[in-house]
């Protein structure tokens, strides 16, 4: 694990070139094919889809670094910290992409609940991706554990290298699930749902998910509570979960109202 994938050299200038930020570029990519595709397999306008794909995309960096200094404010009681070095929170992305993607679709006329789900597949395989980073950067870091599979960062400028001793690899527990997630989105046919219900299917998974996950970090950066027993993400996954399953229940409802109507 090496935060630094490589320096470049220009003159006397050097520019190090972060693993986070290649498997971010990476995750974007992956993310950006797989929802052209499934735009394209829902017959949507590909030059809009794919519109709707950027504006998302902004909306859920802005979000997601809005939601880091929101933490690190609550945090440390100064959002300067975050300002200087800003960072990533991944529970504003959802919410920042959410808003950009509404007012995109609208805009662009497209029809949001089947965009939606065709995209899905393509969130949690960017996601996994970008988990990988967070791995090899050594952010979002693991308890410390002894176990067969722990993981050790020498590297200075990895966070889990402070102190440098054998830790749980949660990176990698929560790309490995959401890698799978995506795998369950794509064999689970678009024409059986709608609504934006494989949407709501996945942050009902992925709220589980980080619920189980967050009890193996050992970061403290991302905000604790309650003595340290609860992190703001754990807070957040649990209304997510409540939410999604709450809206998933509505839509189900009206579906067999319908279904009742129609009969």
């Amino acid at each position: 694990m090496d935060p630094i994938v490589t320096i470049l050299r220009l003159g006397g200038i050097e520019r190090p070139i972060g693993s986070y930020g290649v498997m971010l570029a990476v995750a974007i990519l992956v993310g950006g094919t797989l929802a052209a595709r499934g735009a394209s397999r829902a017959r949507l306008d590909p030059g809009a889809a794919l519109a709707a794909i950027g504006f998302g995309t902004s909306g859920a960096f802005v979000g997601a670094w809005l939601l880091f200094v929101l933490v690190e404010w609550g945090r440390t009681g100064t959002p300067v910290n975050a300002l200087v070095q800003p960072g990533l929170v991944f529970f504003g992305a959802p919410i920042g992409g959410a808003i950009a993607l509404l007012l995109a679709c609208r805009r662009l006329e497209l029809p949001l609940g089947r965009f939606l789900d065709a995209i899905t597949p393509s969130l949690p395989a960017a996601h996994g991706m970008g988990r990988i980073g967070c791995f090899l950067g050594g952010c979002c870091f693991g308890k410390p554990w002894d176990g067969p599979w722990a993981v050790t960062y020498t590297h200075p400028m990895a966070p889990a290298a402070y102190p440098s001793v054998p830790r749980h690899p949660v990176p990698l527990y929560e790309s490995g699930l959401l890698l799978v997630l995506a795998f369950a989105f794509v064999l689970w046919p678009p024409s059986r749902v709608g609504r934006g219900r494989r949407l709501l299917g996945y942050l009902l998974a992925y709220g589980v998910v980080r619920l189980v996950t967050e009890a193996f970090r050992g970061d403290r950066v991302r905000g604790l509570w309650l003595g340290g027993r609860v992190s703001t993400s754990q807070i957040i996954a649990a209304l997510v979960v409540a939410g999604a399953a709450a809206a998933l229940w509505r839509t189900r409802r009206r579906g067999l109202v319908s279904a009742g109507v129609s009969s």
